[in-house]
């Protein structure tokens, strides 16, 4: 059996995709976490059976992330830090993160969160942190697609 993965298509161009291809995706990788929580390209994708994986679940540290006050009461009440929330919360979602990191304290860390669990209301208290758009990038925007077409990937 033959798969695919695409990255950054939102929901319009996703279901253009799984309507009109032999092989549907089966996973999109897009900006998620929680200042850019993407619910409409989430419901898109569980109607076409495609996972959704996160590539920045952390927001690339901005925002001051790793201070965040609803984030840190949460990781003080679980012992965890910041980031072990964020990716519990992605995990709890059903989300497949992908966390950078080349520090191996902080690959270890990024890792253990199989040991608790977020309850609703603090699920809920993330979930109020949505912005609903991109600070990262906006791939909807034509001088993005020139940008990164105008990149040279040497392989």
């Amino acid at each position: 059996m033959r798969a695919i993965g695409v990255s950054n298509f939102y929901p319009g161009r996703l279901v253009d995709l799984c309507m009109n291809s032999q092989i549907p995706p089966m996973v999109d990788q897009i900006e998620l976490h929680p200042f850019f929580q993407q619910q409409e390209a989430l419901a898109v994708m569980g109607d076409y059976r495609v996972t959704p994986q996160a590539w920045a679940p952390l927001f690339e540290g901005q925002r001051n992330i790793f201070h965040n006050k609803t984030l840190e009461k949460i990781a003080q009440r679980h012992g965890k830090t910041v980031a072990q929330v964020v990716l519990r919360w992605h995990l709890q979602r059903g989300i497949c993160a992908i966390p950078r990191s080349t520090r191996p304290e902080h690959i270890a860390e990024n890792r253990a969160i199989e040991d608790f669990s977020l309850t609703e209301r603090e699920m809920e208290a993330i979930a109020a942190m949505d912005m609903g758009s991109s600070e990262i990038i906006d791939h909807r925007c034509a001088c993005t697609a020139r940008q990164l077409n105008g990149l040279k990937l040497e392989l």
